[in-house]
């Protein structure tokens, strides 16, 4: 339902009746759905309950009101690979096909705009590396930018050509060996700033079992200086013996069920890095502008428990293992593994263009989403039947308090939330892309 104001409650009939006394019967106020507490100069939120009441809420439409993709004709429309996708004010979207690395602009018919881009080595185009993925983003006043490995490109909302530009990396691996690539998130350049990891790291060496690190880093184009954000917990596993490529050695292995970190970077009109574990519902939200922690969000809600099928299914899949290994036979008991005994409540989370964060759930059946079913054949045949991401998204305003929730298509890969939209990718029982867009309907102001 659109939010449309609060409902007004019917006052008590002892406080008609005149001269009656209203102490009689007082309930307590009920206690305050948020507090806010200052922690170093960190804004720290913990919400309790929500804001919306039972009969408000934002509205999504039932069906897309703009689709792309095809499989035969047009061509233009025949999708291969999708980067993001974003739309500009004057309604246009545009896609990066990473195929032949081009944006491509269509009306809200389906009708090609224009091109830009491309594979090559002239103005406005760029390569494919093996080892990095294109990533399209829109900065405000709708500037396009391209980030792909060492390269910025930038367009205007016409496709035309503003800038093309490479890092120095001479310069910037005087730092020593550091990479931009390599990192638990795809966009890199933000506005005018660089981030990345400088250092992933396992400690302690030498040991059966491991912690995984990353520490996230960020300079800017002139590359004088260089500054730390954090470093920040990503995974546990442990070190275990087993064939590889016909030798017997030990291999790093990390466990599905296990503890793990969350790294995102967002925000249409300010940079932002975010940070979450999937044992908790905290996220932290940091300012890459001035390199410090701005806020921290946190929701308490129940963690649902794992069924025995789940933990079946998980281990069935096996680990995070190299490529070319065979699975090893491990005792899930082992505590070296740490694995989480219920299942994430927030399992990813976006910024939308007002600042506002969305947190999509894991599988809630008390909340009436069991999660998308899935099939899973293992290299024998079994088939495996789980639940996988729910549509369930948590609403939080952009000063951390959160709203409500709000239920999209369990599918929809979510590229971009905008004030009356949101886009995202799906894809058919053939594996083909779609672009959807829904209309979002945030009951007026938007301000929850």
């Amino acid at each position: 339902m659109s939010w449309r104001g609060k409902i007004i409650r019917p006052l008590s009939a002892c406080c008609l009746a005149t001269g009656a006394a209203c102490s009689e019967g007082t309930r307590e106020p009920p206690p305050p759905a948020y507090t806010v507490t200052d922690s170093g100069g960190v804004r720290v939120v913990m919400n309790s309950g929500q804001q919306w009441g039972e009969d408000e809420g934002w509205q999504v439409t039932a069906e897309p009101v703009v689709t792309l993709g095809v499989r035969d004709y047009p061509v233009e429309q025949q999708f291969v690979r999708l980067g993001e996708v974003t739309r500009l004010s004057d309604g246009a979207i545009v896609v990066l096909e990473i195929e032949d690395m081009q944006l491509r602009a269509f009306d809200a018919s389906g009708g090609l705009l224009w091109t830009a881009g491309g594979i090559g080595d002239g103005p406005g185009e760029t390569r494919p590396y093996p080892d990095t993925r294109a990533v399209l983003a829109k900065l405000p006043g709708d500037t396009l930018q391209l980030q792909n490995g060492q390269d910025r490109i930038r367009f205007g909302s016409g496709g035309e050509l503003i800038e093309q530009r490479k890092v120095n990396y001479t310069r910037f691996r005087r730092w020593g060996q550091i990479f931009l690539q390599y990192c638990p998130f795809d966009a890199y350049f933000l506005h005018d700033a660089i981030v990345f990891c400088a250092d992933a790291r396992q400690s302690p060496p030498g040991s059966d079992g491991w912690t995984s690190e990353q520490t996230i880093m960020r300079t800017d184009w002139s590359l004088d200086r260089l500054d730390t954000l954090g470093t920040f917990f990503e995974k546990v596993g442990a070190s275990v013996e087993m064939e590889w490529f016909g030798e017997r050695r030990k291999v790093r292995v990390s466990s599905r069920l296990g503890p793990k970190g969350s790294f995102r970077v967002g925000g249409h009109d300010r940079p932002r890095f975010l940070y979450a574990r999937n044992d908790r519902y905290r996220i932290e939200v940091w300012d890459i502008r001035n390199g410090t922690l701005s806020m921290v969000v946190e929701r308490r809600a129940p963690r649902r428990a794992r069924t025995e099928e789940e933990i079946a299914f998980e281990n069935q899949r096996g680990l995070f293992v190299p490529t070319g290994t065979d699975q090893p036979q491990l005792d899930w008991s082992d505590d070296r593994w740490s694995a989480l005994d219920s299942v994430s409540i927030a399992e990813d989370f976006h910024l939308d263009e007002l600042g506002y964060l969305w947190v999509r759930r894991g599988p809630s059946p008390s909340e009436g989403d069991e999660g998308m079913p899935r099939e899973y054949t293992t290299p024998d045949g079994e088939v495996w039947e789980t639940r996988g991401s729910s549509g369930l998204h948590d609403v939080f305003r952009p000063d951390g308090v959160y709203l409500g929730t709000v239920k999209l298509p369990h599918d929809l890969g979510i590229a971009e939330i905008g004030a009356d939209y949101i886009l995202g990718i799906v894809r058919d029982e053939v594996d083909i892309q779609y672009v959807w867009m829904y209309g979002l309907d945030r009951g007026g102001a938007g301000s929850g």
